[in-house]
């Protein structure tokens, strides 16, 4: 998956994205996992490049010991052109790409997929899975779609899935993606049976609880599901919001951002009023800042820069031509009632009298 809407720093989180695949397969490594199993959307697309499939499959042989069970998802689906369909794929003995509804069999455990074949069209949900109360053994369930209900949305949704299923067919345990934070279900009996373990690095600022990998342990047919988060995302996220009120509060900005120093991908929503002679201090704030982060993303749509308009005082720059702009800027302001407008007249006589602070300095 891609960095959405990351500008520059999109590189830097898909390859994030690729070395926490490494977390993902060092944290099975380290708890003795009979397997792996990867609930789709490995790739943004089909159309991905050799340079990034390699990096994924070096990664894979890096475990020949760990079987794996991958799954497309609405990404990386099974259609004609698949990224699955490569050689390179096929080359790999302890990878098995789950390509068709037909059950893997294990040593008593049976793996049971519902691949995405495409990404317009979704599946009946009362064959999802057959029935398999009265079969011996572990059975797990692996999809990909979005849960009927689960956090509390029920209309519009992509790949639906019936929560319902997994009773009805008589799973242990429904390992599901396409959703990028991680989440557990309980059946209608309270039992933890349905998960989504999130993507294993965040790409977004929006996505919450992301960057993690599902530790499951099922001790027996009907046993309660043991499900343990484990943090395998490299970078750290976080998303702040500040009210700027005056000069006074730039120094609470400068205490609250001081904090989270050591954040790689920061993003604050700027909201209040400031005065417009105090920008250039609060730019300044900004700019330092930037330095810090591998992504700093700045969000002031919700704030507003006020200008004491007298059009009586027209500020002296010492420069005839300069002064006669300010003042019409001031003219205008102190008319105009369009807030975009406003908007554009404030920016302007902020970046006047910015230019001519440095040209003094």
């Amino acid at each position: 998956m891609k960095g959405g809407g990351l500008g520059s720093a999109g590189d830097l989180v898909r390859k994030a994205r690729i070395e926490s695949i490494k977390n993902v397969f060092s944290t099975a490594k380290e708890n003795s996992v009979d397997f792996v199993l990867i609930s789709g959307d490995v790739f943004e697309h089909n159309m991905v490049g050799s340079e990034e499939v390699s990096s994924v499959i070096s990664i894979f042989n890096q475990f020949q010991d760990i079987p794996i069970y991958l799954l497309p998802g609405n990404h990386d689906y099974l259609g004609p052109g698949s990224v699955y369909k490569r050689d390179i794929f096929s080359r790999v003995e302890h990878l098995t790409i789950l390509d068709s509804r037909n059950p893997i069999e294990l040593d008593r455990v049976t793996i049971h997929p519902d691949p995405v074949f495409s990404i317009f069209t979704g599946r009946g949900e009362g064959d999802r899975f057959r029935c398999v109360i009265d079969e011996p053994g572990v059975h797990i369930g692996v999809a990909h779609g979005s849960l009927i209900g689960g956090f509390g949305v029920t209309d519009d949704i992509d790949l639906p899935i019936d929560p319902s299923c997994v009773e009805k067919s008589g799973l242990d345990y429904l390992a599901l993606g396409h959703w990028h934070s991680h989440h557990v279900f309980n059946d209608s009996h309270g039992v933890p049976r349905i998960a989504y373990s999130g993507t294993h690095e965040q790409t977004k600022y929006e996505e919450n609880e992301a960057g993690y990998c599902l530790l499951v342990e099922i001790k027996g047919k009907g046993a309660a599901p043991t499900i343990t988060p484990v943090k395998c995302g490299g970078l750290s996220w976080n998303s702040i919001e500040f009210t700027v009120r005056d000069r006074s509060s730039l120094n609470e900005l400068e205490e609250l951002l001081d904090s989270y120093r050591e954040v790689d991908m920061l993003r604050l929503e700027l909201m209040g009023e400031l005065d417009l002679q105090y920008q250039s201090d609060l730019v300044r704030i900004l700019d330092y800042h930037n330095t810090l982060h591998q992504d700093f993303r700045i969000i002031q749509d919700s704030m507003q820069y006020t200008v004491p308009v007298n059009v009586d005082s027209i500020r002296d720059f010492g420069d005839p031509t300069l002064n006669k702009v300010d003042a019409e800027l001031r003219k205008r302001l102190s008319i105009e009632s369009a807030p975009i407008s406003c908007a554009t007249l404030i920016e302007a006589l902020s970046l006047l009298h910015r230019l001519s602070e440095e040209e003094h300095l």
